[in-house]
């Protein structure tokens, strides 16, 4: 029966499926741009794998079209088909064919996980933090933390990808990257982005009522930008503990009582009734509390119930604390 099976008409419905199916292919956006090696390696297994199922896809459905065309059964036949034995060389042949192509595509894709995992001895080491519902990016080489992500072009980029709560996913599409973020775990990623440009970061498993607005943004630069970047932002952090430690200094130097009481009256006199000797104010009676400095200084920088922290600081709060000291 396989002898008299005519080709052209075979063809024929061959070439139209394939027609479809290509122009499906190749008129239609499936993937993104391929921005990072990573990306490259991927995508073109990954089409590898389509051409290879199209191939099958239009020989099984034109063999399908051209059978019930052709042999379909009348309305009023109701007999039983012919018994037929099949074909023993048929059947070895579409056996033995995706076996083969299950094994190059197993060793394809194992060449490829290889080659998107192999570190690099330059990389750059960035820790990733998912939160619900923002991304937040560690820096340790500069001791940094940033909203966006920032890194060079043309360099492996290695990511520690960690949850501080539930389940998340970091995913930049154009990176042909994705990976989850599960708590207790680091999840390590690699990246060689190779256009400058900036990408956005999308979380890609359903994490709470806020998953649709956990976004942010990935920054490609050159390799003088970042480090400019990274020089300029470590220089901002210090500036700022520097000042940090210093206010604190100064917060926990002995005070001065006196100039302690002005900025008592003027600050906090609304609340403590006669400079915080009497009762009957909205804050409560602060002669006879026997707190410690820590204690009073504490409570001025926090606040607590109807009272608002961070009213004074520095020098202020030195002496602040040395004035309710002295009421003691």
């Amino acid at each position: 029966m396989y002898k008299n099976v005519p080709i052209i008409p075979l063809a024929v419905i061959g070439v139209i499926i394939a027609a479809i199916t290509a122009g499906q292919a190749l008129f239609i956006d499936w993937l993104p741009p391929a921005d990072s090696v990573e990306a490259g390696r991927t995508f073109t297994l990954l089409w590898f794998l389509f051409w290879c199922s199209v191939v099958f896809f239009v020989i099984v459905t034109s063999v399908l079209v051209y059978a019930i065309w052709k042999w379909r059964a009348k309305d009023d036949d109701l007999e039983d088909g012919p018994p037929t034995h099949g074909n023993t060389t048929l059947e070895v042949v579409w056996t033995a064919v995706p076996s083969i192509l299950l094994i190059v595509v197993a060793v394809y894709g194992y060449i490829v996980l290889e080659r998107n995992e192999a570190v690099a001895a330059d990389r750059v080491e960035i820790d990733v933090y998912a939160q619900q519902f923002n991304w937040t990016y560690g820096y340790p080489s500069a001791g940094i933390e940033s909203g966006d992500l920032m890194v060079p072009v043309n360099r492996q980029v290695q990511l520690n990808v960690r949850a501080r709560d539930v389940i998340h996913d970091f995913w930049v599409p154009q990176f042909g990257i994705k990976g989850d973020a599960v708590p207790g775990i680091t999840h390590t990623l690699w990246i060689t982005p190779t256009k400058v440009g900036t990408y956005p970061v999308v979380c890609a498993e359903l994490c709470g009522v806020g998953h649709s607005v956990m976004r942010s943004s990935v920054h490609v630069v050159t390799e003088q930008q970042y480090a400019a970047w990274l020089a300029k932002s470590s220089a901002t952090v210090k500036t700022a503990a520097a000042a940090s430690a210093a206010a604190a200094k100064l917060e926990t130097a002995p005070g001065d009582a006196a100039a302690g009481k002005a900025v008592f009256e003027a600050k906090c006199s609304g609340c403590h009734a006669g400079l915080g000797t009497q009762a009957g104010g909205v804050g409560p009676k602060l002669a006879g509390i026997n707190w410690s400095d820590e204690q009073i200084r504490t409570q001025v920088k926090n606040g607590k119930g109807a009272m608002p922290g961070g009213l004074v600081n520095g020098t202020d709060l030195a002496n602040v604390v040395a004035y309710v000291q002295s009421i003691q």
